[in-house]
């Protein structure tokens, strides 16, 4: 084989590099966290699900998720994904209902840095402060935000929601950690500070990085838009406490064959894998795997909250939940 020859294929191979995107329907509201709360029905706030739906209050595994069916349009990613409920009032505070998602986007790209691993299977991971009531709380690695997509900036109301009606759709993005234990299953975000050459860590490798976007549409709930405070919160509170969940499903060949599309963030590029092509999507039909348990009702959920004291959460006392269920 000749040099010129080899050069070329090494040119065509960085070129093809690049980064990835999968686009996931949300399929239930629950009141279940089986990171945080595993196994609890009254201890955590409503979240909005996307992907595998095999997903329950006591999933710790990616074999788990990968025996159901997943919203997501890549058949290969049984993942789940998971975020506290947006909500919005239509009546200053009186009711909170769901706000429509328009998109749910899980891209997956280098980071600081190019994977040198798939991402193990039974990872889990968490990113955001869902305890932060204020800027200063946030965990600035998530690099939590909140915007009208394409809108010119006109700032954030004390809750860091947009001041202002959305033209488009509200978005907001979250970033987790893209280092690895590959033992352990420890992670943890790259950082110079860590001195090595991968910003990892000593002992952990880059993965690829996931991060959250997502747009709700407000246009068809709140027609008028808002001027000032936004009618809008989330189920752990105001927009610093934005958080989100992941458990990876992803088959092993596809997580795999994600690694090569993290060497370049201006490039999309396709993860194909044994279960089809990456936009093939699935024949099934998600829905709740436990039914029986849980409520997927907003004021509900307050109420099971209730009875008990979650003040890790940043819930103060009982009487505050009840006053988060009327839009205090």
């Amino acid at each position: 084989m000749s040099l010129y020859t080899l050069f070329s294929a090494g040119m065509l191979a960085h070129l093809a590099s690049a980064y990835t995107v999968i686009n996931v329907k949300p399929f239930m509201e629950k009141n279940i966290d089986p990171i945080v709360y595993p196994g609890s029905f009254d201890k955590s706030h409503l979240h909005t699900f996307y992907g595998s739906d095999a997903v329950t209050a006591n999933t710790k595994s990616s074999a788990e998720l990968q025996a159901g069916c997943t919203s997501a349009e890549n058949p290969n990613d049984l993942s789940v994904y998971w975020t506290p409920t947006l909500l919005y009032t239509p009546d200053g505070g009186k009711t909170y209902n769901p706000v429509p998602v328009m998109r749910f986007s899980a891209y997956y790209n280098l980071g600081e840095a190019p994977a040198e691993v798939a991402i193990p299977q039974d990872v889990r991971m968490v990113a955001g402060v869902a305890s932060a009531k204020t800027e200063a709380e946030k965990d600035p690695n998530a690099k939590v935000e909140w915007f009208c997509e394409g809108d010119p900036f006109r700032g954030l109301d004390a809750n860091g929601f947009p001041t202002q009606g959305c033209s488009t759709h509200l978005q907001t993005l979250l970033y987790f950690p893209s280092c690895v234990n590959t033992e352990t299953l420890e992670t943890a975000y790259k950082s110079r500070s860590h001195g090595t050459m991968n910003w990892c860590p000593a002992g952990m490798k880059a993965m690829p990085q996931l991060r959250f976007s997502i747009r709700y549409d407000l246009r068809k709930v709140l027609p008028n838009g808002w001027s000032g405070t936004a009618p809008v919160k989330l189920a752990s509170g105001n927009a610093f406490s934005s958080h989100g969940d992941f458990i990876n499903g992803w088959t092993t060949d596809a997580a795999e064959n994600m690694v090569a599309t993290t060497r370049d963030k201006r490039k999309f590029e396709g993860v194909n894998g044994k279960l089809g092509a990456y936009k093939a999507g699935t024949t099934c039909k998600s829905a709740d795997a436990d039914p029986s348990h849980g409520v997927s009702d907003y004021a509900q959920s307050v109420a099971a909250m209730s009875k008990r004291s979650l003040s890790a959460w940043g819930w103060e006392t009982r009487s505050r939940l009840a006053r988060l269920a009327h839009g205090a």
